[in-house]
Parts: structure tokens; sequence; C-alpha cells
């Protein structure tokens, strides 16, 4: 049975046969938050990751920031989705015993160059806590004009996020694996590979930007950018900055003494540091923090990796359907949706996805591990039906039948 309320054409499932072990596609940091979120439940987790190790791609920097998303309509499933998504992370690295090594969420500062900027977003930090946002007249910093400061912002260090999110004794670990084919035997799904045949009760695709690799339909509603970011030693610095910076560009500290400066967003630029792209990563930096650094020296280290969008820059999380029967039963009511009644019988038993976090992933990806752990074992959901239903996979299918470019 599938709840459809709302908008009948975003079916949510009720899982009505037993589940204990899922397998999930890519061990980045959402296939790595939906690991411990299910192991955590008493599930078998299988993860199978392509690479040799885990967090190779855009899960892969070394550090990140955690900020929520400025969006001036509180109304607006972006808006709910991405602050949500941020206080979610905050609050699951509180409950992390060994959170120091994982991030430190020691506050945060965030400015703009634009004066009209500003001033919205002094109107937006109005309407939440002080202990959530505050408006500062002078940010924390030499010389810096006003700006947004969190208290409880900071960085995240994704490698060792996702390196710990896999230590559940429930989970193992598959790497160099690349899952080439599913198959629904009618009782459970099996898995072809390049190890060989596994089998599972359920499947969830964590596969980010190499999605199109197995699933091509919908790696196609994706659009991959290069995002570069450049490392900096503490040298570099006249001051090293002590907490984490955002002004259009972004600063995120290691704990190792490397800063990380970024970052660029290039459409269909191959992978690889490029000399181009540290300059604009410093060229983001000096104009919104002048003289912080104390040379003009190139960066030569940093990371390079994809970054999967959506349309709508919200993340694909929920159930999946089968595309072809599915569009064939929408397209003659793609300007009257509220006359479909039931899509429930399109979807594939048992098969979720969590893709498209684009450059979020670190805030947005254990949100979308608790709402999947929710609907998955049938249990009460913290996220209203708008939201679900904004995030749910099908909606991206539903638009490119409906409304073609």
């Amino acid at each position: 049975m599938a709840r459809f309320f709302g908008k009948p054409w975003l079916p949510l499932p009720q899982t009505s046969v037993p589940i204990q072990q899922v397998a999930i596609i890519g061990a980045g940091i959402a296939g790595a938050s939906l690991a411990q979120e299910l192991a955590l439940a008493g599930l078998d987790i299988l993860i199978f990751e392509q690479t040799l190790v885990p967090a190779t791609g855009a899960s892969g920097n070394l550090a990140g920031n955690c900020l929520p998303i400025i969006d001036q309509r509180p109304d607006n499933p972006y808006a709910q989705w991405h602050w949500l998504a941020w206080q979610h992370a905050v609050h699951w690295w509180q409950q992390q015993p060994n959170r120091e090594q994982l991030g430190q969420l020691t506050g945060a500062a965030k400015w703009s160059t634009h004066a009209k900027t500003q001033a919205g977003w002094q109107a937006w930090a109005s309407r939440y806590e002080d202990s959530l946002v505050q408006w500062m007249d002078a940010l924390p910093l030499p010389h810096q004009p006003a700006g947004l400061w969190f208290p409880q912002g900071g960085s995240f260090y994704p490698r060792r996020i996702v390196q710990h999110l896999l230590t559940h004794s429930n989970i193992q670990l598959y790497t160099q694996t690349l899952i080439s084919q599913l198959a629904h035997t009618g009782q459970y799904w099996q898995l072809s590979s390049s190890q060989g045949l596994f089998q599972a009760d359920a499947v969830i695709i964590a596969s980010g930007a190499q999605t199109a690799l197995t699933f091509p339909e919908w790696g196609s509603l994706l659009q991959l950018n290069k995002g570069q970011v450049s490392h900096l030693p503490a040298t570099a610095w006249n001051s090293p900055p002590e907490f984490a910076l955002s002004y259009g560009g972004y600063v995120a500290t290691t704990p190792d003494g490397i800063t990380c400066i970024g970052a660029s967003f290039e459409q269909q630029a191959p992978l690889g540091l490029t000399d181009s792209a540290h300059l604009h990563n410093l060229a983001l930096l000096n104009q919104a923090y002048p003289n912080a650094l104390s040379s003009d020296t190139l960066p030569t280290q940093g990371h390079s990796a994809y970054r999967a969008n959506t349309y709508d820059h919200l993340p694909l999380v929920g159930p999946v359907v089968d595309i072809e029967p599915y569009q064939a039963a929408i397209r003659a009511r793609c300007h009257q949706p509220d006359t479909i009644t039931d899509t429930s019988a399109h979807l594939l038993p048992q098969l979720w996805m969590s893709i498209g976090h684009g450059s979020h992933g670190l805030t947005s990806a254990f949100l979308a591990a608790q709402l999947i752990r929710q609907q998955l074992l049938n249990q009460p959901t913290e996220l209203s039906l708008t939201l679900q239903q904004a995030v749910h996979p099908a909606r991206a299918i539903f638009r490119q039948c409906c409304y073609p470019k």
C-alpha cells in the first residue's frame, strides 16, 4: 500500500515485507550516513564502493563548511529542507563521542560584499533564535564588515566522517566493487558486480556523480559541476582563521593546519587541479577578506571532484519509480496532475535513492538518511508530507516528462 496524499504522482510506499539486509551503492557521505543510520536500527548493511577507498569524490575534501543555506522564503521547500538539514547535521555531530576528530563547530562567520544582500540577511536572521544565528555589526575578524555569526556553525572533515560512519559492526564494506546490474527476483534484489553476485532485501542508490554508470536514466537527471578546493598552509596567512568563513567563497579549517579555500564550479570541465581554479579561489578570498594572506603564492595542492546537482537544487531522496511505465501513466495527464489518482503500482519494490546533494552533502545527507530509514521501516516521519514530496525522486521524472526543455 502507498501513501499519495497531496500529490498522487509522488507516492510514498509502506513496506509490507521484513527488511533485514540492505545494500547501499556508494560509500561517500550520502551512502555512509545511510549505512550508520540503518546499522544503528539493527539492519545488516552491505555497502559497495567502486574506488579503492571511500570518500575520494565530492566527499574527499579535507574540510568543508557546515552552514545553512540562506533563503529568504521561509515557506519554500528549498529553504525548509536545507535549514532542517543543517540543524540535523549539527545534532548528529553533537552526539558523536569523538566529535572533535570529525569537525569543529565552534562558530562560523558569513558576510557579503553587496549591501543589498547584507540587508536581506539581517532581516533573515531576525526570524531565528540567537543560539542559531546572530547578526553582528562587526564580525570577530580583523577589519571585517557586519555579517552573520552562526554559533553552531563550523567545519566538518568529510574523509574522517565517512571513515567514522562505516565503523559499525553491522556494516560490511566492499571497495573496488562496481555494481553493474540490479534484478528483483520477487523476493529480494540480486546485485551483479565485478566481485560476483550479492543479494539484499532492499537497495539504496547513493552513488552521487557516478550514478550514470549503473543507472543512466537517473544519471541523466543530474548536472555534474567540477569543484576545486585549494589548500593553503598556515604560513600563507597573516593570521590563520580560527573558525569557518563564508563570503561567496569559503574557508574551512582542518586539524593539521591546512586551510581549505573554495570553491570553483565549472560545468563540463575535466577533473584535475588547474591554476585557473586556484586563482579563482584566491580571488574570492582576496575580494572579501583583503590582506588576509601573507603572500600571493599560488596553491599547488587541493582536491577536485564532480558534484551532482539537480534542477531545483534539492536532492533526490526517497523511493524509486520504474521510469518507463511511470511516464506512460502520467504523460496524458501532465497538465491536469490532480486527476492522477495513484501511481504506487510503478514503485520498484524496496528500491530507494539519496543522490543529487550537490555541494551541500555535508549537511543534507544526514537528514536524507533519517528520512529513508523512517520510510523504509514504516516509522513515523518527522518531515512534513510537503517536504517528503519536495525531495521525492519521481518529481524529476515528472518534470522531465511533462515539462521537457
